[in-house]
């Protein structure tokens, strides 16, 4: 890589240190790189694996010359356009400094950019220096942590739904108190008293894992699960990209499909991904004993698709299995979050996951006590163990780069089974 391009991308990964308020990169565990990596998807809904993170950061053997689109997902996620945008919006730093007059104006955003990488350099040396000057408390005895207490409640069902949450810590010593409000550490709410309440609006259905954490220690860990309240949709991105599908653009007869004109809407924005959801009121499917069998297609892609992209998010109330199908030539793209484990299409086979996305799918899904086992149009196609369970399902949702449509969605226990599309 030319020697600019790697300052660029040094300059490019320490703004996003900042940014995340995790400390250096060098200090972070396999998990916070796990986290990263799901915090992109969610935020760019592009996909950059746990091990090319590792290598942008140093941690791994570094990429001679990282692609362009890689770069892309990097400079998005950190609020450009693109690595383009980036580059020309942002300084270079010059290793040796030149007492040569220049008349190349320094533009606005490469002051800023600059100042960003700055003082993040600061920050993170005063914060080394007061941990050689101040002693860290020690961690919270199993007293203090029995009579903390941390809850919430839902205003509503379905979505938007403003969570309250209340905690109380007592007499407990503090230095920091903050709620983090779902598995992404760079969601925090900072709190100044012992004792009170924190409101957050969360705009998406599914699971979310909240903290309590005292000292920089989670303390308590609640299952926070957001149903849908039936069949809803929307078009994809963060807010305020973020559209709801409206309910007469979301038809149920004989399957669950949406309206052409949405597909307009699609074209207009970035990203461009249509969520198609079902979760139940309360989860009531028995996570490690499971059947769930579905029948769905792409109807047609957005203008932007190029692999025609499919996505299936069994729902948990504590952990959530996510599949990725493709058109045939992008499996090696593919990824799946499955609990806690993360499989990519660059070190496994995933072939059988590339379907004809405009053909009707059937996906049949069982668990047997964390004994993963899936299989496409009847044929098995994947097993995997799963490293914990997902707690009890809600739902199922679906994620499509265009118009979806689904004929067929069951899930079965072992006491009962329930069919969402009648």
């Amino acid at each position: 890589m030319k020697k600019q391009a790697f300052t660029k991308l040094q300059q490019l990964t320490t703004l996003i240190e900042t940014q995340l308020e995790w400390g250096k990169g060098d200090s972070w565990t396999n998990k916070d790189f796990e986290t990263l990596s799901e915090r992109i998807f969610t935020e760019t809904e592009k996909q950059i694996s746990v091990t090319t993170l590792k290598r942008l950061w140093g941690r791994a053997k570094l990429i001679a010359n990282p692609s362009i689109p890689t770069l892309d997902i990097l400079a998005e996620f950190a609020g450009f356009e693109d690595w383009r945008s980036f580059s020309k919006q942002t300084a270079v730093e010059t290793p040796i400094l030149s007492t040569k007059k220049t008349n190349t104006p320094v533009s606005m955003w490469g002051m800023f950019g600059l100042l960003v990488v700055i003082i993040g350099t600061i920050s993170t040396l005063l914060l080394q220096g007061s941990t050689v000057t101040k002693e860290p408390r020690p961690p919270l005895s199993e007293t203090e942590k029995e009579n903390i207490t941390f809850d919430f409640e839902k205003v509503t069902v379905g979505y938007p739904n403003t969570v309250i949450f209340r905690y109380d810590i007592g007499d407990v010593p503090y230095d920091s108190i903050a709620i983090q409000q779902s598995w992404d550490q760079g969601k925090r709410i900072k709190l100044d008293k012992a004792k009170g309440l924190a409101t957050t609006t969360y705009y998406y259905p599914g699971y979310y894992a909240t903290k309590l954490i005292i000292n920089n220690e989670v303390i308590q860990e609640k299952d926070l699960y957001i149903p849908t309240d039936g069949w809803r949709s929307f078009v994809g991105g963060n807010v305020p990209q973020l559209i709801y599908v409206k309910p007469h653009q979301l038809i149920q007869d004989t399957s669950i499909h949406i309206h052409s004109d949405v597909l307009t809407e699609m074209n207009r924005h970035s990203p461009t991904h249509l969520w198609l959801s079902n979760l139940l009121p309360e989860p009531s499917i028995n996570g490690d004993h499971f059947d769930i069998e579905t029948t769905f297609r792409l109807v047609q892609p957005t203008e932007k698709s190029i692999c025609q992209n499919m996505w299936i998010v069994i729902t948990g109330a504590k952990e959530v299995l996510r599949f990725q199908l493709s058109a045939p030539g992008c499996v090696g793209d593919l990824m799946f979050f499955l609990s806690m484990d993360m499989i990519s299409g660059k070190d496994h086979d995933l072939s059988a996951f590339g379907v004809q996305p405009n053909e009707w799918t059937n996906f049949k899904v069982k668990n047997r006590y964390n004994q993963l086992f899936v299989s496409i149009n009847d044929e098995p196609v994947f097993a995997h163990e799963l490293p914990d369970g997902i707690g009890e399902i809600g739902g199922v949702q679906f994620i499509f780069e265009g118009l979806g449509e689904v004929d067929l969605l069951k899930m079965v226990d072992k006491d009962e089974a329930i069919d969402l599309i009648q």
